[in-house]
């Protein structure tokens, strides 16, 4: 019969020691994404940030929506045909993906899950293809999120028992 192993304690658990780093780092306070530490405030700069976000992934939205309305479009042809119908159907559900990996980004906030260092990536030819319907999935998700009461990952940061 196998054990599990047993479940870490909240101080040896790592998101919990890489939030306790990142506030360190912030004058003991957990910066959030987009927001740094104005959160805590929620004075002019906090308000600033997050209508400055919001809309930068309206602009994303429409940039990469258009492209992902178009190619489906183009895939869709006349109309006319039943396999490109589906086809253009099929791609459109790759946008199902973009808002999970959307949902599990924001409930991860604000710790950033990958080990190395930020990169960004330009999908050119037929990688843009392939993603516009993912990628408005994953800015849907993002944009929607950022609606509530809370930003992304400020309820978490306000709730993190760092002590």
């Amino acid at each position: 019969m196998t054990r599990k192993a047993p479940r870490p304690k909240p101080a040896d658990d790592p998101a919990v020691q890489r939030l306790r780093i990142a506030a360190r780092l912030h004058g003991g306070v957990i910066p959030v994404p987009f927001l740094g530490t104005t959160w805590q405030r929620r004075g002019g700069p906090y308000w600033r940030r997050r209508v400055g976000a919001a809309l930068l992934f309206i602009v994303l939205l429409a940039v990469v929506g258009g492209l992902a309305v178009g190619f489906g479009l183009g895939i869709a042809g006349g109309g006319h045909s039943a396999a490109r119908i589906t086809l253009a159907v099929c791609y459109a559900l790759t946008a199902i993906p973009g808002v999970l990996v959307g949902l599990r980004t924001v409930a991860n906030a604000p710790l950033d899950t990958s080990r190395s260092a930020p990169t960004t990536v330009v999908p050119i030819g037929a990688l843009a293809l392939a993603l516009a319907p993912f990628g408005t999935g994953l800015v849907l998700a993002l944009l929607l999120s950022m609606f509530g009461r809370d930003f992304i990952g400020e309820r978490r940061a306000r709730d993190a028992d760092l002590g």
